[in-house]
């Protein structure tokens, strides 16, 4: 009995042949690439291993990958914390939505690098800088989901509870959460990944230790190969967070609901 040609295309999207297939190409092209400019403008993908590998055995990896994430997570957090108090802000009172909605509107148009200039005149070189930079810049991408989701919640299930003489805590607790958690995981998941980024930026300035202050060391003694490395852990570690967290975290949502 012959297969179809539809079970082997599912075949090949299960084990990522497509995309495999476009890595190999990437990485011929990568070590061309590396052979005709040279290891100081682009290192080979086999010398980024070897380097990926090293720091593994030297347990440098845990060192600065665990303090990016220990800064990450603080500001993170506290912009999570603000997200939720705002979006119930917006939920109790029209009025304060709107005073919610202009205040985000401000933050996202502030940039990166006028948190970052701020933050070491506040807070000097030292932890605190990342942190508040990576609360600035996440905040309202997580508190404009949820005010989002707050908006969109179906307000005739909001007057069915009124039928069933629901209370005002029972309301909140068996419509409204249910209804904006969507809007809470998506938001964190986008969150993530902008304070990952925003995080290891704001390194470069006055920490001595994390992903964004040893890339930058690596380039000022000319490591350009361990560069590429840490820019390897970084996309390694937004994977996994984005596969064991927020993507589990998607999945038993949609199971509760």
């Amino acid at each position: 009995m012959s297969a179809s040609p539809g079970g082997g295309r599912d075949w090949a999207a299960r084990l990522h042949l497509p995309t495999l297939g476009a890595m190999l190409l990437v990485a011929a092209v990568w070590s061309l690439l590396s052979w005709r400019y040279g290891a100081y403008v682009l290192p080979s993908p086999l010398a980024v291993l070897a380097g990926f590998v090293e720091i593994l055995r030297s347990g440098e990896v845990w060192q600065h990958t665990g303090a990016s994430l220990y800064r990450i997570l603080a500001g993170f957090g506290a912009a999570v914390a603000a997200g939720l108090l705002m979006g119930l802000a917006a939920f109790l009172s029209r009025l304060a939505r709107g005073v919610v909605q202009d205040a985000l509107a401000i933050l996202n148009a502030t940039s990166v690098f006028v948190w970052i200039v701020i933050s070491i005149i506040w807070f000097g070189l030292s932890n605190w800088a990342p942190i508040f930079t990576t609360f600035m810049i996440t905040l309202p991408v997580v508190a404009s989901n949820l005010v989002e989701g707050v908006a969109g919640v179906d307000r005739r299930l909001l007057e069915m509870g009124d039928v069933y003489r629901l209370s005002g805590r029972q309301k909140f607790t068996a419509i409204v959460i249910p209804s904006t958690l969507p809007y809470l995981v998506a938001g964190m998941k986008i969150g993530f990944g902008l304070a990952l980024k925003v995080s290891v930026v704001a390194e470069i300035f006055g920490v001595t230790s994390g992903i964004g202050y040893i890339m930058n060391y690596s380039r000022e003694i000319l490591e350009t190969q361990m560069v590429f490395v840490w820019a390897l852990v970084m996309i390694l570690v937004m994977m996994a967070t984005d596969k064991l967290v927020f993507d589990a975290a998607a999945r038993r949502l949609t199971r509760w609901r």
